[in-house]
């Protein structure tokens, strides 16, 4: 018998977007593993994960046409394994082979409504090495939670029944029943009308976008920060003003995007993982969303000040909880199109790509699934028309991609924003002490 839950506004955001039908917005967790695993093994291991994590036993339904998306949890049921063998194929070739089999998996949508929103793989490359993926809709998983699985899978996979993990703390159906009642409380509601009064969502691009209907996502660019650009360069200007890396990223790209500003403030949408607290890093779901942070570019402030500014705005705005809900009747102009112009996602999650767990005689290791945006889907709260992606390694390397709406933004834009991001930073730990205007003649001097 399954149980009916509220959804998230993300979820009913997702659904209304399609009215419940194929949707690809969705993202994967891949572990390779080397020696001779058992595929039984591995299916026990999978039925283990969709036994602990409700998210994945989860789909959405409408209960009346009119009617709002919600959760549908399904009992613990066996998961369907798909097992596809790339070795007759040359040895130098399998790993691309298996990175586009991943990859084609990756684009094929879900239909929403009352359908699994999730599936798993298992490719083979040879006797002693394959590779599983769980690939899922992004209404029942986040990035956060794709580290979760392949954290949990090895010791799955040793310890099949006789594992010792904890239960989750909470589940994705918690999470949505604390997103509505945050929603419906009055205080917060007041709180975010008044922080966001003078909030301006929208840049000055080309095209009208209140009444796109779709986004046209362009090939992730990658963004030029590969040159020597590390944390270390920029920890000095952190100290300086205490200001978080997000805080430093947000200031120096609100610094390259202050000729398109609307006037001298430019609100950001910051996506936050939400699993500040403990109880809810084991959780797989779609926790994540956007806080919204507004940058004051007036007065010609120099690097360090703009920084300093932009770490005091982003406390305020981490300080209290912002559901989508009441973000879309606060901020000014939202429309039917996208939360935000602009979105900043930094991440250094504990997940390392080189890390390798052994157990059971398998070596297990991240296989790159790199997220692949659709190239065409309705809108929803999740996107924007500039997405910045950066993301730090242990090493502190920065690197990132930058992905665009196709319908407002041709390559020769996306490329300008992606360098202007990029040299700002630069000037940032290079000259703290320049001032905004500095930066612009700068640019001016570069044509």
């Amino acid at each position: 018998m399954s149980t009916l839950h509220a959804a998230t506004h993300y979820q009913r955001s997702l659904f209304d977007a399609t009215g419940g039908r194929a949707s690809g917005v969705n993202i994967g967790a891949a572990v390779r593993m080397r020696g001779r695993a058992d595929p039984g093994r591995v299916r026990g291991a999978l039925d283990a994960l969709t036994a602990r994590h409700e998210a994945l036993r989860t789909t959405l339904t409408r209960q009346d046409s009119g009617g709002a998306a919600h959760q549908v949890i399904g009992n613990h049921a066996p998961s369907d394994l798909r097992e596809v063998s790339v070795a007759e194929v040359d040895e130098q070739q399998r790993e691309s082979a298996c990175a586009a089999l991943l990859q084609e998996e990756l684009r094929r949508p879900f239909v929403l409504e009352d359908s699994p929103l999730a599936r798993a793989v298992l490719v083979t490359l040879a006797d002693d090495d394959r590779v599983f993926a769980v690939i899922a809709h992004h209404a029942i998983m986040d990035g956060w939670s794709a580290g979760v699985i392949r954290d949990e899978l090895p010791h799955l996979y040793e310890h099949g029944t006789g594992a010792t993990l904890a239960p989750p703390a909470l589940h994705l159906a918690d999470y949505a029943g604390w997103e509505a009642e945050l929603a419906d409380d009055p205080a917060t509601q007041r709180h975010w009308r008044a922080a966001l009064a003078d909030a301006s969502p929208r840049l000055t691009f080309p095209e009208d976008v209140s009444d796109v209907g779709a986004v046209a996502r362009t090939t992730p660019r990658p963004l030029p920060l590969d040159h020597g650009l590390t944390l270390g360069a920029l920890h000095p200007l952190m100290v300086e003003e205490r200001a978080s890396t997000t805080a430093v990223l947000l200031a120096a790209l609100a610094a390259s995007l202050s000729r398109h500003a609307t006037n001298e403030r430019i609100t950001f949408g910051v996506m936050r993982s939400n699993r500040q607290q403990r109880d809810v890093r084991g959780t797989v779901g779609f926790l994540a969303g956007h806080v919204p942070v507004t940058v004051d570019l007036s007065g010609d402030p120099t690097c360090a000040t703009l920084v300093g500014r932009t770490a005091d705005a982003y406390d305020r705005a981490i300080s209290r909880p912002a559901p989508v809900g009441v973000l879309r009747g606060a901020l000014p102009d939202a429309g039917r199109g996208p939360l935000f112009d602009v979105s900043l996602n930094y991440s250094h999650g504990p997940h390392q790509a080189d890390a390798v767990v052994t157990g059971a005689g398998i070596a297990f290791s991240q296989f790159d699934l790199a997220h692949e945006e659709p190239t065409d889907h309705p809108w929803w709260d999740g996107a924007s028309l500039l997405d910045f992606q950066v993301r730090s390694d242990p090493a502190g390397r920065l690197s990132g991609v930058l992905v665009a709406d196709a319908n407002v933004l041709g390559d020769p834009e996306v490329a300008g924003f992606a360098e202007r991001f990029s040299a700002a930073l630069r000037r940032f730990a290079d000259r703290p002490g320049d001032r905004l205007s500095d930066l612009g003649a700068a640019k001016e001097e570069a044509r």
